[in-house]
């Protein structure tokens, strides 16, 4: 059977050249591991235990957003989230978890990343 003919790389403006099935030159070989595989050795959320985990907290929190709730507002949760994030050192332990809605959930991440940014060099 025929080799592939090369093909360019799937980066834009990438010179290299792949007769690989992903796309990718050997130079950009790690952008073919796609957010749908599961990381060896990485613990993730998801699954039963996670989704036990989030049902608990809700519960634990009566399904209130907590940053709602301490700035005085009744606002039902829609997710949980870290009090401390695990890349700051936190933990998936149900004491560093607390139900929050879409909106402080999406106002905090934004804040975490403006916070990352600023920090790096």
């Amino acid at each position: 059977m025929p080799s592939r003919s090369p093909r360019p790389c799937r980066v834009a403006s990438c010179p290299g050249k792949t007769t690989t099935a992903h796309g990718y030159c050997p130079g950009h070989e790690h952008l073919s591991v796609g957010w749908n595989q599961r990381r060896q050795g990485k613990s993730g959320r998801g699954g039963r235990p996670w989704r036990r985990k989030r049902e608990r907290v809700l519960r634990r929190d009566s399904g209130l957003c907590q940053p709602c709730w301490r700035a005085g507002m009744v606002t039902p949760a829609t997710e949980v989230d870290h009090v401390v994030n695990v890349a700051d050192g936190g933990s998936d332990a149900d004491d560093n978890l607390e139900a929050i809605c879409g909106s402080c959930h999406k106002a905090k991440t934004q804040e975490e990343a403006r916070r990352a940014r600023a920090d790096s060099p």
